[in-house]
């Protein structure tokens, strides 16, 4: 059984902004060159009893039980809520690491006192980010999510709710910040909505920036090329990346504003580092232009 557009839309009634603490996170450690890495040693955001999550892959196949071969009892549609029954055991499935979990799904127009349709998906298909939005500017909304993917990238996955599967969704991965500076894969993610009346588009913004020192990132993701067509399917983009480094005595930030009316991102990065005993600070600015679904640096116009 498919999940239709408008059965998204009864869905999306009981769809909440994700949590101001909301992560996403898998990590593992370094394995030695040729050796597989132990199941044990991975890390993963865990989902708790009762908690609302949602799916982050399109066609997800909701089982009747914890196993990759259980029945299919039916197929959820990306950004589908949720609501988490209880965990299962640590398994891998194809490349991944990951909790079963019993999840009953969420839909609000529901008949008062009718049962949920449950059953069992893998824990990399959840997400704790959603977002609705009319991410091209064709007038029509569109369903964002994030998951991780297994070369531990954050994934962000957009879909056209008015466009037939298989064709509905794209994607692009990003980079995170590693939990285990030189010696890990994979970090934390955050994610927020940047409006078009900040940035002069509507952006997805994910930040990785693990509590210890080390490098942290921010990334920037649109969704451009309908030509602000219905119905079509456009393109998920990396706008704009920014990596910076904390290693104190020796720090490399940035600040990241928008000109919103010139479609401009203006950077400011701030270097510190130690010499002779004594701190030097560095501060350089760069401008980004905005064209075909990026921020492109533009080259400082020459003097005469």
């Amino acid at each position: 059984m498919l999940t239709t557009p408008a059965l998204l839309l009864s869905l999306t009634l009981a769809q909440s902004t994700p949590a101001a603490d909301a992560v996403l996170e898998y990590t593992a450690p370094m394995a030695a060159e040729g050796a597989p890495a132990d199941p044990a040693d991975f890390a993963f955001t865990a989902f708790t009893e009762g908690q609302t999550v949602y799916l982050g892959v399109d066609e997800a196949n909701l089982r009747g039980s914890a196993a990759a071969d259980g029945a299919v009892v039916q197929t959820l549609m990306l950004g589908t809520p949720v609501r988490v029954l209880k965990a299962g055991d640590r398994a891998k499935v194809g490349e991944y690491i990951n909790t079963w979990y019993q999840v009953a799904v969420v839909d609000a127009k529901a008949a008062p006192g009718a049962a949920p349709v449950s059953g069992w998906v893998f824990g990399n298909t959840l997400t704790p980010f959603r977002f609705e939005a009319d991410l091209d500017g064709d007038g029509e909304l569109e369903v964002a999510t994030v998951v991780m993917s297994n070369e531990f990238k954050a994934r962000v996955r957009v879909l056209e709710p008015n466009v037939k599967p298989p064709r509905r969704v794209s994607s692009v991965d990003v980079l995170v910040a590693s939990m285990d500076y030189g010696g890990g894969q994979g970090g934390p993610v955050e994610v927020k909505l940047v409006p078009a009346k900040q940035a002069g588009v509507m952006l997805l913004q994910l930040d990785s920036k693990p509590e210890r020192c080390g490098d942290f990132v921010t990334s920037y993701v649109s969704y451009t090329g309908s030509n602000g067509k219905p119905g079509v399917l456009g393109k998920a983009k990396l706008a704009l990346q920014l990596g910076g480094l904390m290693d104190p005595p020796n720090e490399h930030t940035f600040k990241v504003s928008f000109q919103p009316a010139a479609k401009r991102a203006l950077v400011v990065r701030t270097s510190i580092e130690e010499e002779h005993g004594k701190p030097q600070k560095v501060t350089e600015r760069e401008v980004y232009q905005w064209k075909d679904g990026v921020f492109a640096e533009a080259k400082p116009v020459a003097k005469p």
